[in-house]
């Protein structure tokens, strides 16, 4: 494997790294930054920041829009495993 000096992002290497790396663990849902830190702190290899979780979109009704990007640099510097989100044109 290369050192992190020579990896590149996107590539099939760093694709393959990152599914190896949450294989098998727990990516948890959450909305604000303390809930990312509890799921860090419980063993979530990542967390996927969402403006409102799966059940109370269906229990409420609506769709599931992207969340706020200040919202997602709190989450991303709150904890230190990866952080994923949803990304939708003209929502902000």
């Amino acid at each position: 494997m290369s050192s992190n000096s020579e990896a590149k992002t996107g590539t099939p290497l760093v694709k393959r790294g990152l599914a190896e790396m949450l294989k098998g663990g727990v990516i948890m849902d959450v909305v604000t930054p303390d809930q990312a830190k509890i799921a860090e702190d419980a063993g979530a290899v990542a967390v996927m920041a969402l403006e409102r979780v799966p059940a109370d979109i269906r229990s409420q009704g609506g769709v599931a829009r992207m969340s706020d990007p200040d919202m997602i640099d709190g989450i991303i510097k709150a904890v230190s495993i990866p952080v994923m989100a949803k990304a939708r044109i003209g929502h902000f």
